[in-house]
């Protein structure tokens, strides 16, 4: 239920492939890390590599492994092997098959122009994000969202914007949508994986600086 009170906006930086510009993040205020174990994704690093860069940061740091139609099996295996957080199911994962995992676990929702956002409720999880759809990426494809529909499915949870969000419309999008989380990824690299650190810093200070206490956030 909602709060009366506020609560800062939580900030995503996905698609890490090392631990240093990891760890940079995390030090800059990120709270959760994004790390891509989908082999089809330019991203893609292997278990030993995010076990390295889950072992580089701070407990404070939620780290979020990121899956495509991944079997529940495979992915409770790799989430214990490696010690991350949480898994992101990324894919065309059934309400079954997400059920079937072992693991805390949210899903991620790719919105077109004819999503309905009571899908969201099938899942039934607190934590969910949406990203902007497209017929060839299964994320960071640095394509936008929709910020109309992502308002409507602002009230079902706790909700992670994410689609072609950079530090210049960050703020913008924050305001309109009221979600609990953002999600960068392309938005701030210089090449896929590579995060430009001078935007990854102004990102989020974009986001800190902002006045969010219209906003009641979910707890």
């Amino acid at each position: 239920m909602k709060t009366s009170g506020t609560t800062k906006i939580k900030i995503k930086i996905c698609g890490l492939t090392n631990p240093e510009q990891a760890l940079s993040c995390a030090e800059l205020g990120a709270d959760l890390i994004g790390l891509n174990c989908w082999s089809g994704s330019s991203r893609f690093i292997n278990p030993e590599k995010v076990r390295e860069i889950v072992n580089a940061l701070p407990d404070s740091v939620t780290t979020v492994g990121v899956f495509v139609n991944k079997s529940p099996e495979a992915v409770n295996n790799l989430m214990r092997e490696t010690g991350m957080d949480l898994a992101q199911l990324h894919g065309d994962e059934s309400v079954n098959q997400c059920n079937e995992l072992e693991v805390p676990w949210f899903k991620a929702f790719r919105v077109s122009a004819d999503f309905n956002v009571e899908q969201i409720l099938q899942y039934g999880q607190d934590t969910f994000l949406l990203d902007a759809f497209s017929k060839h990426h299964y994320g960071g494809s640095g394509r936008k969202i929709d910020l109309e529909i992502a308002g409507q499915a602002a009230g079902l949870g706790r909700l992670i914007l994410a689609g072609g969000l950079t530090a210049e419309n960050v703020a913008e999008a924050a305001e309109n949508v009221k979600p609990w989380g953002v999600d960068v990824c392309s938005g701030v690299e210089s090449d896929p994986g590579i995060k430009d650190m001078r935007l990854v810093e102004k990102f989020i200070s974009n986001i800190r600086k902002t006045d969010f206490s219209c906003i009641k956030n979910l707890l």
